[in-house]
């Protein structure tokens, strides 16, 4: 028998850093879940811009890089079937 105690804080099964994905100029995008915060990180490792979500959804993030940049490895998908519809005609 378990005899953890649940709190708010272990009881988040949702990390706090997702990576969201790579778009076609080589950025990669990594969301906060916390802050509601998108980090774009240049290929050099240096800071290229921060969103704030918190009047969007990731969803829309999502779309908006889709339509502006394109993916070159998508990692975050709004359903799975879109992830693996997008997996499979990608091989």
């Amino acid at each position: 028998m378990a005899t953890n105690t649940r709190t708010a804080e272990n009881a988040s099964v949702r990390p706090q850093w997702l990576f969201c994905g790579t778009d076609e100029s080589g950025t990669d995008h990594v969301y906060n879940t916390v802050t509601d915060y998108v980090v774009a990180v240049a290929p050099d490792g240096h800071r290229k811009h921060v969103a704030d979500l918190t009047e969007a959804s990731i969803d829309e993030w999502m779309a908006f890089v889709a339509q502006k940049r394109g993916w070159s490895d998508r990692r975050l998908y709004e359903h799975f079937g879109d992830a693996l519809a997008d997996r499979v005609s990608g091989v």
